[in-house]
């Protein structure tokens, strides 16, 4: 099962002999894992000098990097071909 977002909305794609995918029918794994190598957010994170910095996670929770501020983050996640999303 591949999944893409398009227009801020996550779609599941299935392989070409899979049947569609109901999305309210999926494991929580196979939930979190829509978007995992599409999607980072960032947060806000203590560094090593006790600084604040910025860290990024993938889609799942998993702490991918921690860097010095937000625009750094963006840029970081853009050039590894993934999507920053915004959390509310």
């Amino acid at each position: 099962m591949k999944s893409s977002i398009y227009n801020g909305s996550a779609l599941v794609m299935p392989h070409a002999a899979e049947r569609p995918a109901n999305v309210r029918q999926l494991s929580e794994s196979q939930f979190r894992s829509l978007g995992l190598r599409e999607v980072a957010y960032t947060r806000p994170a203590l560094m090593e000098d006790d600084e604040i910095g910025c860290a990024i996670y993938a889609a799942d929770g998993s702490l991918l990097a921690v860097v010095e501020d937000l625009e750094t983050a963006w840029g970081a996640i853009v050039q590894n071909d993934m999507i920053p999303a915004s959390l509310q």
